[in-house]
C-alpha cells in the first residue's frame, strides 16, 4: 500500500452511492492485513495533517462545526474528497467556496462519521489483533486558534464567508 493506492481507494469510496464506511470496509476486505495496516497508517497521517486550526476555521464557516468530534467527521469527509481537494484546503482554502458540498436539511453537511475507524476494526476482525490507536481528537490542532468573530473570518476567508456565513 502506498499513497497513490490510498487515494485511489478513497476515490472509489467517494464514487459509490452506498454508505462510505461499508464501501471502504468491502474494498479493504480484499486486501492483505499488511495493506490494511498501511492504509490505516497513511489515513492517520493525513488526518493528523488536517488537524489544524485553519481547517477548523473553514469547517466553522461552512457548517458551523464547533466540536472536536464534528471536526473529525469533517476531516474524514475532506479525505474522501481526494488529494487535490486536500492540497487546496491546505494551501488555498478560500478557493473551495464553490465546491459541491453535500446538503442535509437545506444546510451544508460535509461530514462522514467514523470512517477513520474502519481499517482498525476490519484489521481486528480479520486478524484478531488490534492496530495501534492513533488519537487525533484528544490533541490540540496545530497552528494558532482562529478567531471566530465574523470580521476576522471574513478577512481571512472572504469567499467562503460570503457564501456560507449565517446560512449554517
Amino acid at each position: 500500500m502506498n499513497e497513490q493506492s490510498f487515494w485511489e481507494i478513497l476515490d472509489k469510496v467517494k464514487q459509490s452511492p452506498e454508505d462510505s464506511n461499508e464501501v471502504l470496509k468491502s474494498i479493504l476486505a480484499n486486501s492483505s492485513s499488511k495493506d490494511i495496516e498501511d492504509f490505516d497508517a497513511i489515513y492517520t497521517e493525513k488526518l493528523k495533517n488536517l488537524w489544524h486550526w485553519n481547517n477548523w476555521a473553514v469547517a466553522y464557516i461552512i457548517c458551523g462545526c464547533n466540536t472536536e468530534y464534528d471536526f473529525l467527521d469533517f476531516c474524514n469527509w475532506c479525505l474522501l474528497q481526494g488529494k487535490e481537494f486536500n492540497i487546496k484546503l491546505s494551501n488555498k482554502p478560500d478557493e473551495l467556496f464553490d465546491y459541491n458540498y453535500p446538503i442535509k436539511d437545506h444546510l451544508p453537511y460535509p461530514y462522514v462519521d467514523e470512517l477513520d475507524l474502519v481499517p482498525g476494526l476490519l484489521f481486528e476482525e480479520i486478524t484478531g489483533q488490534e492496530l495501534p490507536y492513533h488519537q487525533v481528537v484528544n490533541f490540540q490542532p496545530k497552528g494558532k486558534r482562529f478567531k471566530d468573530k465574523p470580521k476576522s473570518l471574513k478577512e481571512n476567508y472572504p469567499n467562503l464567508f460570503n457564501k456560507f456565513w449565517k446560512k449554517n
